[in-house]
């Protein structure tokens, strides 16, 4: 249990804080926050309509799109105890119980985040900070070191500018908290997974306004095809001041190395989806070179997070991080077969090193234009400057392989060319939501950015200097019955580079989405229930015209059904479902459109908790979970073949000893069920059982 704040041994904490926050600042890694985490994610029922909430969370998403339930759009929290108990090893399996989310399309990968929600890639951020992704200079977050995971639904560049049409998810790390608490934790599991981890908090000073927080974690795993694995160590101090009644100050650090040899899902459609006389490929059989694939990376981040009430119900939040990533990285892959036992490969390469600087000013306040008129605005102007520089080869030839009775160690050249993008955003915006009577609810925003690009990648121009503006709005009504509609719309848009075909310079791919839907929480339920329709266009991709020139003149849709249920059965019985039906099309060529690949039409699952008290206060939790992925289409390379729907369950069982100690147990995949998860030229394997043991101890 927490203990005052005034610890005997405050000395050693004041010395730990102390030598902690310079030897952040010095290596400057992270970036910063602000104590006490609250969403609104389940209001409590009320017969007048509830007011949005303004945010007090530096980080959060939560000012310009509130995430509060009854906020015309489709958003969620999904808080660290929901992760846990799923298992979740990434973030990309933290999100498969969430409608709209596919998870893991490509399979199990120990390199990077899969996701799409809404049938189209998500951008991702940590602590309000988008993390840019560029190539393979991919930031991968930790998820022990996350405290909630924000994700908001459909095209909305008003949180960050430039992003990807299916959303954003945001991740809140674990901040410093006014309490000392301790949490101890080692785990093992299936394919020689180990790992031990560490999460202190303590009070630095007698007055309590100055607190600490250091998050520590190591970890080794294999992967799912033999001769793979990973090794990672990740470290998080940060601390908090109180510097005034009215200010406070966070700053975060946080350092993360990896070092191993990457996961390869990548496998032609003969032999997995495609019968051979040999029969089919062994989805352990690794299709790499383990002695040459390797993968090393170096996570570093420094920053603030700065709070200052200006006056009553007026606060000015500053967002400050300094990211470097560092990544030596090569593969080799196979992209294709000769028809008979040999597989087709390739090789990436990259090595180089990314550097973020990313800074957010804004200021939020409330209100009062009568008494049932309230106004909550939020207005700013953020600011991101990245630069990448190394040396990359995107595709280059390898020896080939025996796919039954592979032999590896043939010897080949490796080449690489500069690889150098620098790139500058500046975005100013403002939002507004309005609480109008007792039952309307309505929000709107609008963004202005100029984006700015240039370089050479494998020797071809990645220059742009675009200006973009963004628009959402939406408007909920909230009835006496527990029954309330909305409907919104948002836009996104992600700059190109370089020239089409005929020398064209790219436009910026631009995204929209229409949404309406009913959000209920009648009395008779002891839960909430949010069904939505939505639309999702993409335009300005690239296709191929009759010349076989690629242009942008494409579009890819997604029309769809979301139904997210969160409901207590009974004092001790939860029950989450989850259900997707997506009529998803994407143009090829000027005269031809398909089925997008990798999505379903239709995607559910259930997740099913029950908790059985014990004597001298232990108690014991098991839940049971399905997840079902519809078939799937590659209309493009394999017309004629289906890939086939699934469905795996997952166990846990965590028993409760005492208020320290805890014992967890999760089975993912628990059947162990062989399956392609999807494929879009190339096909995937998806992720094998998985069994691991958790002990826990904490105060």
């Amino acid at each position: 249990m927490p203990t005052p704040p005034h610890p005997p041994h405050a000395s050693l904490a004041r010395l730990l804080t102390f030598a902690t926050t310079l030897g952040g600042l010095a290596a400057a890694p992270q970036a910063m926050a602000q104590p006490g985490t609250t969403h609104a994610s389940q209001p409590s029922t009320s017969a007048s309509v509830p007011t949005l909430e303004s945010v007090t969370v530096i980080g959060s998403v939560n000012d310009l799109q509130s995430l509060d339930f009854y906020a015309p759009n489709s958003s969620a929290v999904i808080e660290r105890s929901t992760f846990e108990a799923h298992g979740a090893r990434k973030l990309d399996q933290a999100l498969q119980y969430q409608a709209g989310v596919l998870a893991e399309p490509f399979g199990p990968d120990n390199k990077v985040e899969w996701f799409k929600i809404r049938g189209f890639d998500a951008s991702t951020a940590l602590d309000g900070v988008p993390t840019t992704p560029n190539g393979y200079f991919v930031w991968k977050p930790e998820l022990f070191g996350v405290e909630s995971v924000e994700v908001l639904k459909g095209p909305n560049s008003l949180l960050f500018g430039a992003s990807d049409p299916g959303g954003v998810v945001n991740l809140v790390t674990k901040r410093p908290q006014k309490a000392e608490a301790l949490l101890l934790q080692a785990e093992g599991g299936h394919r020689g997974r180990l790992g031990a981890a560490f999460d202190y908090n303590g009070v630095a000073n007698e007055a309590g306004t100055a607190y600490y927080r250091i998050v520590a974690q190591a970890r080794r795993e294999d992967g799912l095809q033999r001769d793979t694995d990973m090794k990672s160590l990740y470290m998080a101090p940060s601390v908090t001041f109180e510097l005034s009644e009215r200010t406070s100050l966070t700053l975060l650090t946080s350092y993360q190395r990896e070092r191993g040899t990457p996961t390869n899902g990548f496998l032609p459609a003969y032999g997995t989806i495609i019968d051979t006389p040999y029969g089919t490929i062994d989805r352990r059989m690794n299709a790499g070179e383990p002695g040459f694939d390797h993968l090393e990376r170096t996570q570093l981040g420094a920053g603030w997070l700065l709070s200052h009430e200006l006056a009553d119900d007026w606060t000015f939040q500053q967002n400050y991080r300094y990211t470097r990533l560092s990544l030596d990285q090569q593969n080799v892959f196979a992209y294709g077969s000769d028809g008979d036992r040999d597989l087709l490969r390739g090789y990436t390469y990259t090595d180089g090193v990314n550097r973020n600087h990313y800074i957010d000013n804004r200021i939020s306040g409330k209100i009062a234009l009568s008494e049932t008129v309230e106004l909550l605005p939020v207005f700013g102007f953020d600011y991101l400057k990245s630069d990448t520089h190394g040396m990359n080869n995107g595709f280059g030839m390898a020896p080939n392989l025996d796919m039954f009775e592979p032999v590896y160690g043939t010897p080949f050249d490796v080449t690489a060319a500069p690889y150098d993008l620098n790139t500058r955003q500046l975005g100013v915006y403002a939002s507004s939501q309005l609480k109008l009577g007792e039952h309307w609810n309505f929000t709107a925003g609008i963004r202005h950015d100029r984006a700015r690009s240039s370089g050479t990648i494998n020797g071809g121009d990645a220059g742009y200097d675009i200006h973009h503006n963004s628009f959402n709005v939406g408007a909920i009504y909230v009835s006496d019955y527990g029954v309330s509609p909305y409907a919104s719309y948002s836009e996104s848009f992600k700059p190109v580079s370089g020239v089409d075909g005929y020398g064209n310079t790219y436009q910026p791919y631009e995204a929209r989405q229409f949404e309406a839907g009913l959000k209920l929480e009648p009395s008779w339920l002891d839960g909430t229930l949010t069904l939505a329709y939505f639309n999702v266009e993409e335009k300005n991709a690239l296709i191929s015209d009759a010349s076989n020139i690629q242009t942008q003149a494409g579009k890819r849709y997604n029309r769809g059904v979301e139904l997210q249920g969160d409901v207590n059965l009974a004092e001790n019985t939860t029950l989450r479902l989850a259900y997707t039906y997506n009529r998803s099309r994407q143009d090829i060529s000027a005269l031809e459109t398909v089925q997008t690949p990798l999505i379903p039409r239709h995607q559910a699952s259930l997740w099913l908790s029950h908790r059985f008290m014990l004597p001298d206060a232990g108690h014991l939790t098991l839940a049971a979970g399905a997840r079902y992925n519809g078939s799937t289409l590659d209309e493009r390379y394999y017309p004629d073949e289906r890939i086939p729907a699934y469905t795996v369950f997952d166990l846990m069982a965590r028993y409760q000893v005492n208020s320290n100690w805890a014992l967890q147990l999760n089975a993912r995949n628990l059947a162990d069920k062989s399956y392609v998860a999807a494929c879009d030229f190339y096909c995937y394997y998806g992720a094998g059982r998985t069994i691991d043991l958790q002990l826990q101890y904490q105060w």
